[in-house]
């Protein structure tokens, strides 16, 4: 029996697609982890490509034991691994402000791997938990000291971080305002996971109904307490965390 025309390109066209929907629902065509080594892609916050982003492959048994790379551009990265359990790390240096900022990336797996090879893609987030240890943030750290004679509470203090201009990754900042007990400020002495940029930086106390104004000074400068203050992040300010700056609030 002869088959129509009609009805021979239906046959086709349904053959084409529930081929099609077969491959998609078995998941072929993903690319899976490669034998003998770590691959993967790293990408900004709004997903394009990250050239030269260093990647390292630490051994998890052995003390200093690393294995070295960086991502081509395209943003990807393919680095022979050797017997024994590692875990991927990513590191960006990025200039900006006339400073050079090492910052590490979001990692979409934690878990160890052997010589089978994974794949483990990065993202570069400016702020949020770590995901290897507690109180370990993407964003810089803030710390405050208190000028002689100030003795108030924290409770009564607002402290203001408007930016001035692009953050470090190129995007848009938020102005941030702080009241003790929100999770980037839960100990005085410290504003935690603040994205890198540049700041004009308010504090105001609100107590017995009123309200005043404070001023700030940078703790390394000692230049002179000002209401508004430029904060900008150092990499490594020598007083052993990194990409934070130190302030001075008081009257």
């Amino acid at each position: 029996m002869k088959m129509t025309i009609g009805k021979a390109i239906w046959t086709a066209i349904s053959l084409v697609l529930f081929a099609c929907c077969d491959k998609a629902d078995t998941g072929e065509g993903t690319a899976g982890p490669e034998k003998g080594y770590a691959t993967g892609k790293v990408t900004d916050s709004k997903g394009e490509p990250l050239s030269d982003v260093r990647i390292l492959l630490d051994n998890t048994m052995l003390y200093a034991s690393y294995i070295h790379g960086t991502t081509d551009k395209s943003g990807t990265y393919r680095i022979k691994s050797l017997p024994g359990s590692w875990r991927a790390f990513a590191y960006i240096d990025k200039q900006y402000n006339g400073k050079v900022y090492t910052m590490e990336l979001f990692p979409d797996g934690t878990d160890a791997f052997n010589e089978e090879g994974a794949v483990r893609n990065f993202s570069w987030k400016l702020e949020g938990d770590m995901p290897w240890e507690a109180e370990a943030y993407y964003g810089g750290t803030v710390m405050l000291t208190t000028d002689y004679g100030f003795y108030e509470d924290e409770k009564d203090m607002e402290i203001t971080l408007k930016p001035t201009g692009p953050l470090i990754d190129g995007s848009t900042g938020k102005t941030i305002v702080l009241k003790f007990g929100d999770k980037k400020w839960t100990q005085r002495s410290e504003l935690w996971d603040i994205p890198i940029g540049r700041y004009k930086v308010t504090a105001k106390l609100k107590k017995d109904g009123k309200t005043t104004d404070l001023k700030i000074e940078d703790w390394y400068k000692r230049e002179g307490a000002v209401n508004e203050f430029q904060l900008d992040f150092i990499p490594k300010p020598g007083n052993g965390v990194d990409n934070s700056a130190s302030i001075v609030i008081g009257y």
